[in-house]
Formats: structure tokens, C-alpha cells, sequence
């Protein structure tokens, strides 16, 4: 296993997207004994949001945000770079379920254009709308029931056959999908560096800065690798990590997804690939792969989980994994034959049972939020903000949706957890085996 020093951001264990990006500057690390107003626990989307909307609500405090590695290192910089508005609906949620999410997601990603927008921050965004698709006809009937749950929450969306797919994606390996219309498309890490650039000027961002203990006093103490910090009140946006503060220990279920980013195409590749020069496909049948073709002409490629936190990945499952991504990508497209992947790493997210999140108080002083399923930037950049209002008090419609679906139901005990995933899992596999 590749080694791991905690307060060093290993470039080894990068993303993609990471690993293509300038290296950042210095590190500022907590230090020494500190004192602040509201502490913010993970920098992701959902902490970025939290610490901003904090600020912007209580000027006078000081706002401190620690993040355990590099900025876009982590979770949030880890994942496909879809911005999704349109949650996975499925018939086993009801319409006032389904409404509810719409509305918080639909906020979700309003936000987050508008402060691109409004910073200038360069990260790709591009509104181009994303596939869910299927691969054999005989899961015809899970789009069908896409659609009706669909309807019955009036979501738009437009049903592809084979031969118009292709035009999309320049290939008629696939037979079906569901065209979502409002996803976007963008670099996750280029947007939370651009996020964290353009913080209010009382927010302070701790990188490399990894929580070790939370000692639930008044005020909270906060103990780092290299210092501490005494808070009024701390958020924890640490989605699956969070059992590991203490906290929400039978609730949440770690996972890792595996992901690769391919070399650029060539000008030949690309010119026979065909189809339009941005697009992305997410599976609907789980644990099929998700795919991206990106506007600086690779190809992303996600499949493979395991119940684990650990996102670390050596140098055999690195192989192991980049073959079959590899492989897979030729299946589906035979005119990249020789297209290699350049990067492969893992990223953590985070399972409840009922697909129900957090949202809310966990003790007088301690708030927190996650467990955003399929929905991830746009849920946690909404959840940030409202979980920093309902922390000052505030009521709204929104903070009562984000209410209405939290909740998850605990979790059985280690071992039968992990057998109980991992059965799972196994099962999905092999339903998935034709779509993948």
C-alpha cells in the first residue's frame, strides 16, 4: 500500500483532475491554541458552503474552516463532475419525497452557478445535461419506472432510442437513456479552489489541518494534528468521515468508487468517435459505470466500489483497475483502441439505509450534515448553507425540506454491516454484469 502521511497532500493518491492542476502554494496549518466563533469541519462543497453563508450572516465572527488535506484533494474533488438537479427518482419514493429533493438540489445548483458566475471562477461550468442509460433491453422497464417517478413530480426529460444516442455519443453501444436537461458539467476541483479563493475575509481556511478529537464541552474543543481550537459552535460537514469524530457511528456507511481519466484523444480519435464534444452518462442500474466526455478531450471512466474509507489505492488495484477501465471503454467505443488511462484513484462517499441524510443538531454546540447520495455537489452546497442558517436560528421552506427527509435508520453491527454490504454488492455485480 502506497504510504500516507497525514499532513501531506500525496499527489500519488490524487484524482485526475487533481493531479492536471497547478500545485497550489504554501499550507496554512492550524497551530498553536486557538479561539474562534464557529469552526467548520471539511472543506468540501458542503463545508465551503457552510463557512461562506456563516460569514455572510455573522460578519463580526470569525469563521474558521479545516480541511485534513489540500483543498479539492479530497471527497469533493473526487468525483465525475456532474452537477446534478434531477435526483435519481425511482418509484420507491413518494412524490412528496421526490419534491423535496427536487427543491433542495434545484437551489443547490442556483447556487452554485450564481457564485461561479459572480467570481469568475474557471472550473469548466457548462450546462449541457446528462444521460442515464441503460445497455441491454431488458432493463427497459427500470427507465420506464424512472420516468413515471418522474412525471409524477413534473421533471423534464427526453427518452433517447439507440440511433439517436449515438448522435450523441458517438457510439450505438448503448440501447436506451433518459436525456436530464439542467446537468452540469464541471472541473470539482477547479471549483472548490475557486470557492475557497473567494471566501468572505472573515473565514480562515486551515488546510492539511486533520481533526483528531471533539471534546463536546462549552465551548467545543477542537484538537488538530498540529494545534487546537475552542469554538461557540461547530459545523461537521465530513459526510462518511464523520463517524470517526464520534459522531452519527451506526448511521452512515463508508464506500469507495473507482475512477480513471484517460490520456487526451487525438485528433484522429476524436474526429472518429464522432457524436457531440462534451456529454456525460451515469448508469441506471446499479454499479453499472458512469462515463464523461470532457471538453479537454479525455474520457472519464467510474466503476467499481467497495465498502471501505480507505481510499488509498496500490500499485496492483491500480493496475488491476486501470485494465478494466481500460477494457470497458473499448467495448463501448472500438475506434479508441489504443486509448490508455492516465490517472486512477479512489473516492469516498457515503450510504444510509432508506437513502435518508443528516441534517440538523447533534449536540447543543455541534451541528452537521451529509449522507447526500446520488446528488452530491448540488444537495451539499445547499445543505451547507441552510445547516449554517438553522445554526443561527433561521426557519425556512427549505431548512423544513432538508428536515423532512433526514433521518437514516441505524445500521446493524460490524460484522453482519459488512456482510450485509458486501452481499450487496455481489448481488448487484453480477444483475449489472451485461451494462458493464
Amino acid at each position: 500500500m502506497a504510504s500516507h502521511n497525514p499532513l501531506q497532500t500525496d499527489i500519488d493518491q490524487a484524482s485526475g483532475w487533481y493531479a492536471l492542476m497547478p500545485i497550489p502554494g504554501p499550507t496554512d496549518r492550524l497551530r498553536g491554541n486557538q479561539k474562534s466563533d464557529w469552526v467548520v469541519v471539511g472543506a468540501g462543497v458542503t463545508g465551503l458552503s457552510a463557512a461562506r453563508r456563516l460569514a455572510e450572516l455573522d460578519p463580526g465572527a470569525r469563521v474558521v474552516l479545516l480541511e485534513e488535506y489540500r483543498i479539492g484533494y479530497g471527497t469533493s474533488g473526487r468525483n465525475s463532475g456532474f452537477v446534478i438537479d434531477t435526483p435519481r427518482h425511482t418509484e420507491t419514493f413518494d412524490p412528496s419525497y421526490s419534491r423535496r429533493v427536487s427543491r433542495l438540489v434545484t437551489a443547490g445548483l442556483a447556487q452554485l452557478e450564481r457564485l461561479v458566475r459572480e467570481h469568475e471562477i474557471e472550473c469548466g461550468w457548462s450546462r449541457c445535461g446528462h444521460l442515464h442509460a441503460i445497455v441491454e433491453a431488458n432493463w427497459v422497464g427500470k427507465l420506464e419506472s424512472i420516468c413515471r417517478a418522474l412525471d409524477s413530480v413534473g421533471e423534464d426529460y427526453a427518452w433517447l432510442e439507440r440511433d439517436a444516442l449515438a448522435d450523441v455519443v458517438g457510439t450505438r453501444h448503448y440501447h436506451a437513456a433518459i436525456f436530464m436537461p439542467r446537468t452540469v458539467f464541471m472541473n470539482p476541483v477547479e471549483l472548490c479552489r475557486g470557492l475557497a479563493n473567494t471566501m468572505p475575509s472573515n473565514v480562515e481556511v486551515f488546510e492539511e489541518s486533520p481533526v483528531r478529537r471533539i471534546e463536546p464541552s462549552s465551548p467545543v474543543q477542537i484538537e488538530c494534528a498540529e494545534g487546537s481550537i475552542s469554538a461557540g459552535k461547530v459545523l461537521l460537514t465530513t459526510n462518511a468521515f464523520t463517524p470517526k469524530l464520534g459522531f452519527l457511528q451506526r448511521e452512515l456507511c463508508p464506500m469507495v468508487a473507482y475512477a480513471s481519466l484517460s490520456r487526451p484523444l487525438t485528433d484522429d480519435e476524436d474526429a472518429a468517435m464522432s457524436g457531440e464534444p462534451e456529454w456525460g452518462i451515469t448508469p441506471a442500474v446499479p454499479m453499472g459505470p458512469t462515463i464523461r466526455r470532457t471538453r479537454s478531450r479525455r474520457i472519464l471512466y467510474r466503476h467499481g466500489v467497495r465498502y471501505t474509507d480507505n481510499f488509498l489505492v496500490d500499485g496492483a488495484l491500480r493496475r488491476k483497475l486501470r485494465a478494466t477501465h481500460e477494457e470497458s471503454v473499448r467495448r463501448r467505443f472500438p475506434m479508441l483502441t489504443d486509448l490508455e488511462m492516465e490517472y486512477t484513484w479512489g473516492g469516498v462517499y457515503c450510504m444510509t439505509r432508506r437513502s435518508a441524510g443528516f441534517f440538523g443538531r447533534l449536540l447543543p454546540d455541534i451541528f452537521g450534515s451529509g449522507g447526500s447520495g446520488g446528488t452530491g455537489i448540488p444537495r451539499g452546497a445547499i445543505s451547507g448553507a441552510l445547516l449554517a442558517e438553522y445554526s443561527l436560528g433561521s426557519e425556512s421552506d427549505l431548512i423544513r425540506d432538508a428536515q423532512a427527509i433526514s433521518g437514516p435508520a441505524r445500521l446493524p453491527p460490524e460484522p453482519l454491516l459488512g456482510f450485509g454490504v458486501n452481499a450487496r454488492l455481489w448481488w448487484q455485480r453480477r444483475r449489472a454484469t451485461g451494462e458493464c
